[in-house]
């Protein structure tokens, strides 16, 4: 397997949730780099301010260990480590007898000539994609011009860990970490650690798929989503465009029956809704309208009358926007199940064996997946998301959550995040599932088993500013 820089991301990030902290990753990263040079009796160790330059660290304390005669340069200022696990150790390798240069100034780098028989390369990591600024051009310019062997670690300095352009390092090995990235297929990997459900499982390193919200935005610009639900249960949709709001789409727009149009608006003042006669009133009308959304979700409450249902059957498939399918829409597919193609649709495990005569495993979830070309959220205590290509389990969550209107929220909140994110629909949908069933704690330990699905929107905010620190 080849990773992206973010792939790698979110692994790392999740592999901090799932128990194995960043302190434990760059200890081990370090220690297996040290492992890899067996030459040589000096070392020049270039660290960064990031977490490659606390690998950093930890290599040139290893290599002192071995005997190494070992020099170490801060490219910049120990002020500026951004991690607590680089400053660690940087403070732990200022115990031993090494001589450490702490220099910002490109000059320094300019006039410096590495005598060194190895040099380590700890300057930037995964995270930089740009051209070198200084001092770490002037780095980076020094190390080429030495005659010393030179090791990268986890990609070479200046160049795009996911293009393997620019103007960098010409190191003579790159030892990187966990899976070979994009930019550098030709590094060796070691293992670090990494737990199995850092790579199986949902997890806080998904949220680096959600867009964050530009200073500079207006109205529209975060998403306008369409709701088409509301019949028999009138409370479904207002739950959907209520979390759509709370997960950061700027105008979810409900469409729905005239009879129940006022019941729906007077749950909030927050709610823009529209109506019809009836469904295939509402199909006639929508298709040729539904360029001015960014996604769409089908089902919340609408009931199954059979014209209404008939009217779904021939509005869903012309669809060509990012579409999510819950509640009775699905109950729809059942009638016709090519309308799922292409489309998100979220079953518990009931709606699951209706639409495939099959039980809601992991391996017929992703056979689904992948016949039809969909997203699949299968929900359950462990939930199992799959697009046919790649599968993720999710963990969070609580019993408290059976209640109704969870999945109505779920839906919402996918419809909303998915709007902004279109080029990353499987990632957002995993993302999402993780962050509404962490909302769903948060309410949980309010309100206990009495948790209602408007406590948990509620907590989506909370959710994700606690996940982001």
């Amino acid at each position: 397997m080849v990773l992206s820089s973010k792939e790698m991301a979110v692994i790392d990030r999740n592999a901090q949730y799932f128990d194995k902290s960043e302190m434990d990753l760059m200890e081990k990263a370090g220690k297996k780099v040290a492992e890899e040079i067996e030459f040589g009796e000096s070392a020049s160790v270039f660290c960064g301010e990031g977490n490659n330059g606390g690998d950093g660290f930890v290599v040139a304390r290893y290599l002192k260990e071995k005997g190494y005669e070992v020099f170490v340069y801060l490219v910049g200022d120990s002020s500026s480590l951004r991690t607590e696990a680089a400053k660690k150790n940087f403070e732990e390798l200022k115990k031993l007898d090494v001589t450490i240069f702490e220099e910002k100034d490109p000059g320094f780098y300019d006039n410096l000539e590495i005598s060194s028989d190895v040099v380590v390369d700890a300057i930037l990591g995964l995270g930089i994609k740009g051209k070198p600024r200084e001092p770490q051009k002037s780095a980076i310019k020094a190390i080429n011009n030495s005659t010393a062997k030179k090791i990268s670690v986890d990609i070479p300095s200046g160049i795009n860990p996911d293009t393997g352009e620019g103007k960098g390092i010409k190191p003579d090995k790159t030892i990187t970490f966990h899976e070979k990235k994009k930019g550098n297929k030709n590094a060796k990997t070691v293992e670090i650690g990494i737990p199995q459900k850092a790579k199986t499982h949902a997890g806080p390193g998904h949220l680096y798929y959600l867009n964050q919200r530009k200073k500079t935005s207006h109205k529209g610009e975060n998403g306008t989503i369409l709701i088409l639900g509301g019949g028999e249960f009138t409370g479904a949709p207002a739950i959907s465009a209520m979390s759509a709001l709370r997960s950061g789409v700027d105008l979810p727009i409900i469409h729905t029956k005239n009879k129940v149009k006022d019941i729906i608006a007077g749950f909030s003042p927050n709610l823009i809704v529209k109506s019809h006669k009836n469904y295939k009133k509402a199909q006639k009308n929508l298709k040729n309208n539904i360029k001015k959304f960014d996604s769409v979700l089908i089902g919340p409450g609408i009931g199954r009358e059979k014209k209404d249902i008939n009217a779904l059957i021939k509005l869903i498939p012309k669809i060509n926007k990012p579409t999510i399918l819950d509640a009775d829409a699905l109950h729809a597919a059942t009638k016709d199940i090519d309308m799922i193609n292409n489309k998100i649709i979220t079953p518990h495990e009931s709606e699951f064996k209706k639409l495939f005569n099959k039980k809601g495993t992991k391996e017929n979830v992703k056979k689904m997946a992948k016949k039809h070309s969909c997203i699949i959220v299968k929900k359950s205590n462990i939930d199992i998301i799959s697009n046919g290509q790649k599968t993720k389990l999710n963990e969070s969550g609580t019993p408290a959550m059976t209640v109704g209107g969870t999945g109505d929220a779920l839906a919402g909140a996918i419809a909303a995040n998915v709007a902004k994110n279109k080029n990353n629909l499987f990632e957002t949908t995993v993302a999402t599932t993780f962050l509404i069933g962490k909302a769903g704690e948060l309410a949980e330990k309010e309100y206990g088993n009495g948790l209602t699905a408007t406590d948990l929107i509620e907590k989506i905010p909370k959710a994700k500013e606690k996940l982001n620190d």
